[in-house]
C-alpha cells in the first residue's frame, strides 16, 4: 500500500494543474424559474467533461453562487431570525460543492474530487462595503422590484431593462485554507473557493464574517496564482468576450493582456468585466493562458477551439 501511495504521489506530481471556474449563472440562470432539478442537471452535464480531464490534469474547480445566494437571501426573509449574508455564502458553497462533487465522482475520474469550504480574507475597510456592485439573486421587472423594496430596502442596478439586487464585493486578499488546498491537490482534485469564498477579516485574534459576496473570478485568480497554475479557464454563459457588450457582432478569439486592458472600459460591469480583469491579473502574476468561454461548449473551450484566449 505504501508503494502504491508513493507511485500515486509521483504520478500526480507530474500532472499540470488546471484551474476551472464555473459561473454561478452558468449553473443556474437568474432569469426565469429557479429549480434544484435544473441546477443538478447542469452540474451533471458539466461533470462529464471535467471528469474526463482528470486523466491529463490535476483539477482545481471553483464556482459562482450569485444566483443561488440571492435566492437563499429571499428564502431567509421568513418568520425566524435571518442568517447573515456571509453564512448564506457558506451554505451555498457547501450545497453547490456537494452537487458538483457527487456528479463528478459518479463519472469515476482518475482521482476523486473533494470539496473544501473556503474562507477568504478581505479588508474590512475596503471601499466596496460602501459601494455595492455585485449582482445576486433573480432579475426583477419594475413592478416586482417595487414590491420587493416594500418588504426590504436594498441597493440594485438595472441590467438590460431589468433590475437586480447588488451587495458589497470586496477584493480577496488571502485564502485561509490555502495550505490545506495545496496538500489535498497532491492526492485529489479539489473543489474550493465556491462563490468567491466566505469573506472574513481579522479582528484582534478572531476571524469575523463580513456581509458581502466576493467575486468568484478574482478569488479563482488568487488561488490559481498562489498554487502556481499556468492555465485558468472561466466558464460562463457566453461563447466569447465581445469588444463591446452592446454589440455582439465582433468577438475576441485570442488577444494579449495589454489589448484586453485597453478594452476593459467597454465591458459590462459585474458580469464579463471582472472575468477579463481576473484573467489579466492571472497572466501578470505568473499564469500563461487564461480562457473565457461557454459552459455549454466546455469540450471545445478546453481544447482551445472555442472561447476567448488571453496570453502575455
Amino acid at each position: 500500500m505504501a508503494l502504491i501511495n508513493l507511485l500515486l504521489l509521483i504520478y500526480c506530481g507530474c500532472l499540470e494543474t488546471i484551474v476551472i471556474g464555473l459561473g454561478g449563472n452558468a449553473l443556474l440562470s437568474p432569469r426565469g424559474k429557479q429549480s434544484f432539478g435544473k441546477e443538478l442537471g447542469s452540474a451533471k452535464g458539466t461533470a462529464r467533461a471535467i471528469a474526463r480531464l482528470s486523466k491529463e490534469y490535476r483539477i482545481l474547480l471553483t464556482h459562482g453562487n450569485g444566483t443561488q445566494v440571492g435566492d437563499e437571501l429571499l428564502k431567509n426573509m421568513g418568520s425566524i431570525e435571518p442568517l447573515p449574508l456571509y453564512l448564506l455564502n457558506a451554505e451555498t458553497q457547501a450545497s453547490i460543492g456537494s452537487m458538483l462533487e457527487t456528479a463528478l465522482n459518479s463519472e469515476k475520474p482518475a482521482r476523486p474530487f473533494c470539496t473544501i469550504v473556503t474562507h477568504v480574507f478581505v479588508d474590512k475597510h475596503d471601499p466596496a462595503f460602501s459601494n455595492p456592485t455585485k449582482p445576486i439573486g433573480p432579475f426583477y421587472t419594475k413592478a416586482q422590484l417595487e414590491k420587493a423594496l416594500k418588504r426590504e430596502k436594498f441597493s440594485y442596478i438595472e441590467e438590460r431593462k431589468m433590475f437586480r439586487r447588488v451587495v458589497p464585493s470586496p477584493m480577496p486578499r488571502g485564502i485561509l485554507e490555502i495550505k490545506q488546498i495545496m496538500h489535498l491537490l497532491k492526492r485529489f482534485n479539489v473543489i474550493c473557493g465556491g462563490g468567491g469564498g466566505v469573506p472574513v477579516y481579522r479582528e484582534h485574534s478572531s476571524y469575523m464574517g463580513a456581509n458581502a459576496v466576493i467575486d468568484k473570478d478574482y478569488a479563482t485568480q488568487l488561488i490559481a496564482n498562489i498554487i502556481g497554475a499556468k492555465r485558468m479557464i472561466i466558464l460562463t454563459n457566453t461563447d466569447y468576450v465581445y469588444r463591446n457588450f452592446e454589440d455582439k457582432s465582433t468577438f475576441i478569439r485570442k488577444a494579449k493582456k495589454e489589448y484586453m486592458k485597453n478594452i476593459l472600459g467597454n465591458l459590462e460591469e459585474g458580469t464579463i468585466k471582472p472575468k477579463v480583469d481576473a484573467c489579466i491579473k492571472f497572466i501578470e502574476n505568473g499564469g500563461r493562458i487564461a480562457q473565457i468561454g461557454s459552459i455549454n461548449k466546455i469540450n471545445e473551450v478546453i481544447a482551445m477551439k472555442s472561447g476567448t484566449i488571453i496570453t502575455w
